[in-house]
């Protein structure tokens, strides 16, 4: 019986078939040996081998998938690093900012039912509306618009067509009683009949109001006389007469009171 491995030089324990170290088989066992099996395990050890290299294979495997997909997930987007030339001429790296571009809203046509009721666009220009202005006037007065805004307006109104009026009727106490003390004592009985005798006045007009310079309210009247020439200013048959009349309170009443030098103007008509 050998003492040592003939192949690796092992020593050779006493009783053993197999060399420890390599397995092999010693002489006078392997002359004895009429099969062709090894040791144990022997024969086996390709399998155990490529398991081995297999499970490296699949952990390798698994492993790297992880560390692609790490990297895949915290690589960053190298594209938006782009170079680029800054308004001032300089070049500089950075993330691009990406510009939002607005949604165009989608809106659907109408069909033919919904357009169907919807009436014609009108291309005439839309009339202007004049402010409102208060009607002040009458059948023998005319108020423009400007003296219409006037508070006043129409209570100058009422106490000018009430003057008027005796006028052409001839009527001297109505005529009086639309003056003051100081303006009925500036004309008789006599100078009224003489000089309204044959005067009718008509295109009565109040043009204005305003103040005047002593203070009094001031109606700015035009209006038409006709008279015989014998009663008219340098015998004048139609006369256009453009007047101050001037309003003083009397009481709780309205009056026109004396007329201030130059207030009147008048010309042929």
């Amino acid at each position: 019986m050998s003492v040592y491995c003939t192949i690796c030089g092992t020593r050779r324990p006493e009783g053993a078939k197999y060399c420890s170290h390599c397995e092999a088989a010693f002489k006078d066992e392997a002359a004895d040996s009429r099969t062709t099996q090894g040791p144990p395990g022997y024969g086996t050890g390709w399998f155990v081998g490529a398991t081995v290299v297999l499970a490296a294979i699949v952990t390798g495997v698994i492993l790297g998938g992880d560390a692609l997909i790490a990297r895949s997930v915290a690589a960053p987007d190298l594209t938006a690093y782009n170079q680029r030339i800054t308004p001032d001429g300089r070049i500089t790296y950075g993330p691009v900012e990406p510009v939002e571009t607005p949604a165009e809203e989608w809106t659907p046509s109408p069909t033919e039912d919904e357009t169907s009721d919807i009436p014609p666009v009108s291309t005439e220009p839309a009339e202007s509306v004049a402010p409102s202005v208060p009607a002040v006037g009458n059948e023998l007065i005319t108020v423009t618009p400007e003296a219409a805004q006037d508070p006043a307006a129409a209570d100058v109104v009422q106490l000018l067509t009430a003057y008027f009026t005796a006028i052409n009727n001839h009527d001297y106490d109505a005529h009086q009683a639309q003056l003051t003390r100081a303006a009925r004592a500036a004309m008789t009985r006599k100078e009224f009949t003489s000089g309204f005798r044959s005067t009718v006045d008509s295109e009565i007009t109040l043009a204005g109001l305003s103040i005047a310079r002593d203070g009094r309210m001031v109606a700015e009247v035009s209006f038409v006389s006709r008279q015989n020439a014998e009663d008219g200013p340098e015998r004048q048959t139609c006369t256009r007469w453009t007047v101050g009349k001037f309003f003083e309170g009397q009481g709780t009443s309205l009056r026109i009171g004396k007329a201030l030098s130059g207030s009147a103007r008048y010309e042929a008509c």
